[in-house]
């Protein structure tokens, strides 16, 4: 499933200024000054076809005051995903720096307050490996063609992967 993206469309409604920087991926500068890259790679572990994984960075470390613009700007190009007929969303949270737990608040504040909740599907999992904690949350529309299908699959990984830690 190839993803449609409109950097024109995104651009009319990003309160900062979107620039491609790859297939599925963009670029962008807060006030601040601190860079941003957002976007999505296919992720086959769920499924074969229409699974991305979300992705967030920065390439500074710096601390920043809070700052709407990076949320409103992150979901004008979620919003834009799911114009994409059947896409599914996934997120996992990063580790390396042990502020896990703190990105999976952050995320589910940020979607509790910005898309329209009776439109999704929030699928949450986290699960404890020797004392690390791992967070993933998957995201599709109701009216997503392949609800039921996306639905077992996202069970089938969760319980697999439960299974192997067991």
């Amino acid at each position: 499933m190839e993803l449609n993206f409109s950097l024109s469309e995104l651009n009319k409604k990003s309160p900062y200024v979107l620039e491609s920087s790859g297939m599925y991926s963009f670029n962008f500068v807060t006030a601040q000054g601190k860079k941003y890259e957002i976007g999505f790679i296919q992720d086959l572990m769920i499924s074969d076809e229409g699974v991305y994984q979300f992705f967030i960075t920065t390439e500074d470390q710096f601390k920043t005051v809070l700052d709407r613009n990076i949320q409103q700007t992150v979901f004008v190009v979620i919003e834009e995903f799911f114009k994409n007929e059947g896409a599914v969303l996934d997120y996992i949270c990063a580790t390396e720096d042990h502020r896990q737990a703190s990105r999976d608040r952050m995320f589910h504040q940020w979607y509790t307050n910005s898309l329209a909740k009776e439109q999704y599907h929030l699928r949450n999992m986290s699960i404890d490996i020797d004392g690390t904690a791992y967070f993933a949350s998957v995201i599709m529309r109701n009216d997503n063609p392949r609800f039921e299908a996306m639905t077992e699959a996202i069970d089938r990984f969760i319980q697999d992967f439960q299974d192997k830690l067991r």
